[in-house]
């Protein structure tokens, strides 16, 4: 390619944005900024361009390509060498040390998806995602609607590209002005991840090339393609948008701060990038060095050096996962790191916490924390290290590194090893309310708010999707409806439906909320009792933060009493002030059953399922209670020679044990 083809190229795509801007204008204003004859004389000057190069860019206004709708996204073989990823490392003396005497290349390393497309005899013929780095979802008919992508080249052998799908950050504030996404890098996965390849389009995406796969033919047989910057230089006069970059014939710390600088400042407001990629410029000497089964060896990735701050241990939480997996997360004393104050970090697994925090955990035991990413605190290191007689001696306290029992249903717990030997804590009773999935069903359920189509399938999936993963996630579904809607299995119907049963909920009575945000041993019975002496969820709040005892109250024991205490509301709490509290209907009672308590249990045959006979006994000024106790009036079972644990626990207290009919004609007629 010769620097005539280079301005071609150019002029091509300021005709492309020229054009493109005046058809904006001409169909979304009041003001057009080009005659109906310029517009023709430039289009034409367009056309004559794309005939002499070759090159045909997917957003030239010559061109009109289809945005199918796709009957599936399909998984394909990565070839012909796999889409690894580079180590990492995050000082310049480490870049100093692995570039050597080597010409290098310092290239941002952006923020996106990574991304293959193959061309021959000058046409686009597939793309595909990295995946798992050998194997990558189809996306041929997404790549199409990028903004920069040439659908037509010059260069007539099989050509096969690396780069990165993105969305530049003044594109991103074009369509993020409500706020939708979290960041580019979200909204451009999420284009690619639906079978309207529209959304590409609309999301303005684009690629750039970052590696060149194939072997390139040049026109001068003596001269060779040997070094990634000549490739590079090559393929931008196809049309091809290239990485920022920057060329050293030797690295030393001064040049490294130089690199980084310079091309820092072309990404400020313009490229989402993350760190900065450093690869040897000869390919032959980088391909010498080989590739593990995780990185080639040709290059690095450089991210910024962390703060690091000095913490001691409080004690260790454990939260739980969907599938019941507990997590270990180390409270520290509050420290403040990069701009923020934190107190809390995840130690991952039972494996991790051993191998960072030694085999005792101890309160006062010092940290070391940094922020992963520049966002996510870790524990670097933690010590000295101390057995557990030193500890005692020493007068430490345990820090809780031990489970006896889950923290949220206080049921079982087992240290189970993974195939790959990670221990995790996993809590074993299948009905936990920690668990997430059941945790979501349970306020989205009957029994919660009773959101119609958030079945416990539909709340996996979200969850898989990494749209949902607390209550508060359920009212902001509407920012992923675009996706949705082009989710296999569901439509723009159905996910509307959804979203307006969703808004519906946000109106509701007390007692529903209370018994819908999953507090253990805190049903609908005991919702309704605690609703009897407070009448906002501000009163109750208050309550819980100041330690009322609750045992003052009907039904209240001291494991309700110690699950209101330990219960974490925070997530009540945000859900809270999405809800519009009313008062629930006031039905007609009479005290045929005043000072009554029943319990329930076997099959009925007068009712439709127990909700309806207890909402009966409570319209009498009866109660209704879970359990056989000292406080038990009648258990009613319409199989009384059961041998069932209610009803043993019934005849060794003396407690009547009578039918459903005897019941209703005694106290309901």
């Amino acid at each position: 390619m010769h620097e005539t083809d280079s301005l071609n190229k150019k002029l091509i795509k300021e005709l492309i944005d020229k054009l493109n801007s005046a058809s904006y204008a001409y169909y979304n204003s009041d003001s057009p900024i080009m005659t109906d004859e310029e517009y023709d004389y430039h289009l034409e000057q367009l056309r004559q361009l794309e005939g002499k190069t070759g090159i045909i860019l997917s957003n030239s206004p010559t061109q009109v390509v289809g945005a199918p709708v796709l009957s599936e996204l399909k998984k394909v073989p990565i070839t012909p060498k796999p889409m690894l990823s580079l180590n990492k490392c995050h000082s310049d003396e480490e870049v100093a040390a692995f570039a050597g005497k080597q010409e290098m290349i310092a290239m941002l390393k952006l923020d996106g998806l990574s991304v293959r497309v193959k061309y021959n005899n000058g046409k686009l013929m597939s793309a595909n995602t990295r995946g798992n780095g050998v194997e990558g979802t189809d996306i041929t008919e997404h790549i199409k609607q990028f903004q920069n992508v040439p659908l037509k080249i010059s260069y007539q052998d099989e050509l096969i590209l690396d780069g990165e799908a993105i969305i530049k950050i003044p594109d991103f504030e074009k369509i993020n002005q409500n706020n939708e996404f979290k960041n580019p890098r979200n909204a451009a996965s999420g284009a690619l991840n639906v079978l309207d390849t529209k959304l590409v389009k609309d999301r303005k995406l684009s690629f750039v090339v970052w590696d060149v796969i194939s072997d390139l033919f040049p026109s001068d047989e003596e001269d060779e393609f040997r070094y990634l910057t000549d490739k590079f230089r090559e393929i931008e006069c196809y049309g091809f948008e290239i990485v920022p970059y920057y060329w050293l014939a030797g690295v030393d710390k001064e040049l490294i701060q130089i690199a980084t600088n310079e091309l820092m400042k072309k990404a400020e407001h313009n490229y989402p990038c993350d760190g900065i990629v450093w690869k040897f410029d000869n390919i032959e000497y980088g391909n010498s060095l080989g590739q593990t089964s995780h990185h080639f060896k040709n290059g690095i990735a450089w991210k910024p050096e962390v703060e690091l701050v000095e913490s001691t241990l409080k004690s260790i939480d454990w939260t739980m996962g969907r599938t019941g997996v507990l997590t270990p997360v180390a409270v520290f004393e509050p420290v403040e790191l990069d701009g923020s104050v934190i107190e809390r970090a995840s130690l991952h697994n039972y494996s991790v916490m051993r191998k960072t925090l030694g085999d005792c955990a101890y309160v006062g035991e010092p940290l070391t924390i940094f922020k992963a990413n520049l966002i996510i605190p870790q524990i670097l290191k933690a010590g000295p290290f101390y057995n557990y007689g030193e500890v005692v001696a020493a007068g430490g306290i345990s820090a809780n590194d031990e489970l006896e029992c889950c923290p949220v249903c206080h049921g079982e717990v087992q240290l189970k090893t993974s195939l790959d030997g990670v221990k995790n804590y996993v809590c074993v009773n299948p009905n936990c309310e920690g668990k997430l999935v059941n945790h979501l069903d349970h306020f989205c359920g009957k029994k919660g708010l009773d959101i119609k189509g958030l079945s416990k399938a539909t709340l996996e999936k979200l969850i898989v999707w990494e749209w949902v993963s607390n209550f508060s996630d359920i009212y902001e579904l509407f920012t992923h409806k675009v996706d949705w809607v082009n989710t296999p299995g569901f439509g723009e119907k159905s996910v509307q439906a959804i979203l307006t049963a969703i808004e519906n909920s946000k109106t509701q009575t007390l007692e529903a909320f209370i018994s819908a945000i999953g507090i253990p041993l805190i049903g609908k019975s005991v919702a309704k009792e605690i609703c009897k002496h407070v009448s906002t969820y501000e009163e109750f709040r208050e309550l819980v933060n100041t330690g009322y005892d609750f045992s003052k109250w009907d039904t209240f024991g001291s494991e309700k009493c110690y699950s209101l205490k330990k219960y974490d509301f925070t997530e009540a709490d945000k859900v809270a002030k999405y809800i519009n509290f009313i008062q629930p209907e006031v039905e007609e009672t009479t005290n045929s059953l005043d000072g009554i308590t029943v319990v329930i249990t076997g099959k009925l045959y007068n009712y439709k399922n127990r909700t309806a006979l207890q909402k009966e006994i409570e319209k009498h000024g009866g109660k209704v209670s879970s359990s056989v106790s000292g406080n038990t009036s009648y258990l009613i079972n319409n199989d009384i020679k059961s041998a069932s644990a209610k009803n043993v626990a019934a005849k060794a207290a003396g407690i009547p044990i009578i039918s459903e009919k005897e019941f209703i004609e005694k106290f309901l007629r």
